[in-house]
């Protein structure tokens, strides 16, 4: 049967279009190519940027809210932790700042200590350089104290909430400020009341320091009042 004309028109069309170079395909697989590495190139980039800023000596990072020996201590550092750093090192009788901010006069005197427990001068609080700062809080024996007393004034004239982090102390003054370490727990804190009157225990802690420190009973702690 002769189709005629259309069928052979249909012919010609399907020749024609089979030998026409086909280039739209080619050419969006080239250009999602060309896209992958320029987004390729820029996340290089942005990481080698990354890289260089965190790890150079002179950076500063964000301030965390980390345990003390959550992490290693160096240069640029901020944080909780670096603040605890410094309350033992000033207890100790360096002299740092007391704020979060790992400078360079804290860098000389991290240094400066290590030197004194012949220690690597690095300048970096690591393990070793941790537990030996941490030898430097003597260890006595603590009681806390809270229910009853609740919006009652101190000795020092601090009204006692519940959220009062705190700390008695016999004869320090009023304000001094001490580090108390229970287990791997660190707590920085005030003198805001006189006692214990309990003879052999020397210090006396607010129901929420003895909290954040998971202290539930009298027993050791490690403690290193600011002098001055």
């Amino acid at each position: 049967m002769d189709e005629g004309w259309p069928r052979r028109g249909a012919e010609t069309e399907y020749r024609r279009r089979r030998e026409r170079p086909i280039m739209r395909h080619p050419d969006r697989i080239a250009l999602w190519a060309v896209g992958i590495a320029v987004v390729g190139m820029i996340a290089a980039a942005a990481s080698a940027h990354g890289a260089s800023g965190g790890g150079g000596t002179g950076t500063t990072d964000s301030c965390t809210d980390a345990s003390f020996g959550s992490r290693v201590l160096r240069l640029g550092n901020c944080g909780t932790d670096v603040k605890t750093l410094h309350w033992i090192m000033r207890a100790a009788s360096y002299d740092v700042s007391l704020g979060k901010q790992f400078d360079a006069a804290t860098q000389a005197q991290v240094e400066e200590f290590q030197r004194s427990e012949e220690l690597e001068p690095s300048g970096v609080v690591r393990t070793r350089t941790r537990t030996r700062l941490v030898h430097t809080m003597p260890k006595s024996i603590a009681s806390w104290y809270g229910p009853g007393f609740w919006n009652q004034k101190t000795a020092c004239g601090v009204t006692l909430k519940r959220h009062t982090v705190g700390v008695a102390h016999r004869h320090l003054p009023c304000g001094t400020r001490v580090t108390l370490k229970y287990g791997d727990r660190y707590v920085t804190a005030r003198v805001i009341d006189r006692g214990p009157y309990t003879k052999g225990v020397r210090w006396d802690l607010t129901m929420r320091a003895a909290t954040q420190l998971h202290f539930s009973y009298t027993d050791d702690i490690r403690a290193a009042p600011i002098k001055g």
